[in-house]
């Protein structure tokens, strides 16, 4: 079997996808390769179809004149990215660069869209993305209009925990990116993530160590997320 399919066979996302599907989906697809910081398709740029990160971690950004970002959505391995360029011909709304050296692989619309005549597991899989980031664009808009900024650190690290530890009263998650990065994340200066993080593990709530956060209180991140520090 072709190591592009078994890689794709492995994806959450289409685990549900029969095997006859993928050589519908990989035909004619390109296999490309990023560094740290590179743009991988920039705003308002036309893609050739789908892209699927193979492996990495990428960010969705909106940039201003003034050189200001706004991070959207951060992308790890077997994530889409594309898909309203995919299903109507416009432009790439924002601008997807690599966090870490990435591997991408863009898939054709001629595939992409044979392939959603194969099998219905696969465009169920697509409309179930985009509707998941449709959900997250809205709470990440509320969270930004809404929330202070400890309400909006606390709602991002209870996110990051897992059902199966989130009763546990000394547990740990991993950043998926860099402080500089979650601050553009969630509407902050690093200096003011800083500040709001030291603050939060002085009340006895968190410990952080680099990307390791430690949840000291569940309870009390919970009551941070909901009404501030």
């Amino acid at each position: 079997m072709d190591t592009l399919q078994q890689a794709f066979q492995k994806l959450p996302l289409l685990t549900e996808v029969p095997a006859e599907v993928f050589p519908i989906l990989l035909d004619g697809a390109v296999e490309m390769t990023f560094k740290a910081k590179e743009i991988i398709i920039g705003e308002g740029e036309l893609p050739s179809g789908l892209y699927i990160l193979l492996s990495g971690t990428a960010k969705l950004y909106k940039s201003s004149l003034d050189g200001k970002e706004q991070t959207l959505f951060v992308l790890t391995d077997g994530e889409p990215f594309c898909l309203c360029s995919t299903f109507r011909k416009k432009p790439f709304p924002v601008t997807a660069a690599a966090l870490t050296p990435c591997k991408v692989v863009s898939i054709s619309k001629q595939s992409f869209f044979a392939a959603a005549e194969k099998d219905n597991a696969f465009l169920f899989s697509m409309l179930l993305k985009v509707s998941e980031r449709l959900r997250d664009a809205m709470e990440l808009a509320g969270t930004l209009s809404l929330q202070e900024l400890p309400q909006r650190i606390a709602t991002f690290i209870a996110k990051l925990d897992s059902p199966a530890t989130s009763q546990k009263e000394d547990h740990t998650v991993h950043l998926p990116i860099s402080h500089k990065e979650l601050a553009k994340v969630i509407g902050a200066t690093p200096e003011a993530l800083s500040r709001t993080l030291k603050r939060m593990s002085e009340k006895g709530m968190i410990a952080i160590e680099g990307r390791t956060v430690h949840i000291l209180n569940r309870i009390m991140l919970e009551e941070c997320a909901e009404m501030g520090l």
